[in-house]
């Protein structure tokens, strides 16, 4: 018996050293990924500081608390600097959930701009979580995150030091799903984003006269993208900053080869956005996929109903725009029904592809052929003398 008891202390003891190895050893790697992370922020333009990093002490969950974390933006096209500070962020793996990387935000964050105005954001709660990859535990070569969420609420965003407030969020979530080693039989990336409860302040409002108190009171958006991803996705926002700001053409030339490559493993994607306006719910939705040549084919959707309410609250706030409704509503009278429960409704159906393109069954223009050898190299655009005359 006592044999058996010394070999059950052993074994605790022997747990307890590895998983306290485990632990330090995980903290240590948040530190070290956080400030790799934060260093190569500077190749897109980004200082991060902060003045300390911080240890957990319980051994049930790994935890850097970063303190006092600044985020300077300074574009290169501009002398506006944008300054972001977060009093403190916590980066944390608890013990029950090992795969789960939290970053548990601040209630409250500043942003300054050159001086010139600054906001405050206030909420409720904001946190973010990515889903981690466990083979990455071990192999920091591998990218170790494979999706994410993010929900805030009870949110308030506020100028003039925090004494006028411009706008409130009721909430905002967000979920994303990835794989970097997507095929063109996988999703690379599917994400949503919904915000809900979005108004201007009522002094606001009643300034400048926005209908429906100023409230938007949801929007949705969703993306679906196939794979393969490129293999130098992760520089791919360095190789376009490091380009001059008025260089399109280098942009283009970066860009469509790229986009060329996907379009020729099968890439194919989807994007949908919802949102509702007073008595107004309006949807679209749109795909691409490409031919056998290559050449872009896909659907486009657009719904909203009630129009006659929401066009009627905004020419009342702004008669100015009565001859613009007015000449939208004849170029979409063929689109445009009635019915008892949803008043006016907008129904477009649209295909697009070699064969033209098509609103509702009917064909309404030709979809000339695209050229990607002509749009990877596209012309230099004609010099000027620059003598002003």
């Amino acid at each position: 018996m006592r044999a058996l008891l010394k070999l059950l202390v052993s074994l605790v003891v022997i747990v307890s050293i590895a998983w306290v190895g485990l632990w330090w050893y995980a903290q240590g790697r948040i530190q070290n990924g956080f400030q790799a992370w934060a260093e190569a922020q500077a190749v897109n333009g980004v200082k991060i500081s902060y003045s300390s990093a911080a240890r957990g002490t319980s051994p049930l969950q790994a935890l850097v608390t970063i303190n006092n974390l600044v985020f300077t933006v300074s574009p290169s096209d501009s002398d506006n600097v944008l300054t972001v500070t977060l009093p403190s962020v916590g980066l944390r793996v608890d013990a029950t959930n090992p795969t789960v990387f939290h970053v548990d935000l601040p209630n409250k964050i500043a942003a300054n701009l050159s001086g010139k105005g600054d906001v405050a954001i206030n909420t409720g709660l904001m946190s973010a979580s990515e889903q981690l990859d466990p083979s990455a535990l071990f192999n920091p070569a591998i990218y170790p995150f494979k999706g994410g969420d993010f929900i805030a609420s009870d949110i308030d965003i506020l100028a003039s030091q925090g004494s006028f407030q411009v706008m409130h969020i009721d909430s905002i979530t967000g979920h994303s799903d990835t794989n970097i080693n997507a095929d063109s039989t996988q999703n690379a990336l599917d994400a949503t984003l919904t915000i809900d409860g979005m108004g201007l302040s009522s002094v606001l409002t009643r300034l400048a006269s926005v209908p429906f108190n100023g409230k938007i009171t949801h929007l949705g958006y969703s993306i679906s993208l196939s794979g393969p991803v490129p293999p130098d996705y992760a520089t791919l926002a360095a190789q376009i900053r490091a380009l001059p700001a008025s260089d399109n053409i280098a942009r283009q030339k970066l860009i469509v080869p790229i986009i060329h490559k996907w379009a020729a493993t099968g890439g194919n994607g989807k994007v949908s956005l919802a949102v509702t306006i007073g008595p107004t719910d309006a949807a679209t939705a749109a795909s691409l996929k490409f031919d056998g040549n290559l050449q872009p084919t896909g659907t486009a959707d657009l719904t909203a109903n009630h129009l006659e309410q929401l066009t009627s609250a905004i020419t009342a706030a702004y008669p100015g725009l009565q001859d613009y409704i007015t000449q939208g509503e004849a170029m979409l009278s063929q689109y445009l029904s009635t019915s008892p429960s949803d008043g006016q409704n907008l129904a477009m159906h649209a295909t697009y592809g070699p064969a033209g393109v098509t609103i509702n069954g009917q064909k309404v223009a030709d979809q000339p052929p695209l050229d990607w050898d002509q749009l990877a190299n596209p012309p230099a655009p004609p010099v000027t003398s620059g003598t002003g005359q």
